[in-house]
């Protein structure tokens, strides 16, 4: 079982990093041609870390996230999930009871967190960059 588990995270993480430089390209060209809706959109959700959706089927979601310094995600429900963290970082995590945690992780560092409804920020000084899976 936990060769199967790590074959499967590795697969993942080779998958994610591969269509890296095909999609950072595809990213650039976009921003060239960036409409008026399309700059309100993005300065609505600025101090809001970014996220992109790697692989979505019937059996795991598989997010790629970035946090600036001072960036948060929003308060929702989330189920199981393991994490893993492409950098170091510190996060403060809160919890919709109003409890919170502080998290420092080391690049390479996998953790798994139950369900819950929390929200995320970076409290750190340097961007954070985590791979988020979670199983349907």
């Amino acid at each position: 079982m936990k060769l199967t588990v790590k074959g499967f995270f590795v697969a993942v993480l080779l998958s994610v990093f591969a269509t890296g430089t095909a999609m950072a390209q595809e990213t650039a060209e976009k921003a060239k041609s960036t409409t008026g809706a399309e700059k309100t959109k993005q300065d609505q959700t600025k101090g809001q870390q970014t996220s992109k959706v790697r692989l979505d089927n019937e059996k795991f979601r598989v997010v790629e996230t970035w946090a600036k310094p001072g960036e948060k995600n929003e308060m929702k429900a989330r189920s199981d999930r393991v994490i893993y963290s492409v950098n170091a970082g510190k996060q403060r995590v809160r919890w919709a009871d109003g409890k919170t945690e502080e998290v420092e992780f080391k690049a390479g560092d996998v953790r798994f967190r139950k369900a819950d409804t929390s929200q995320s920020e970076n409290i750190g000084k340097t961007e954070t960059h985590n791979l988020v899976i979670s199983v349907k």
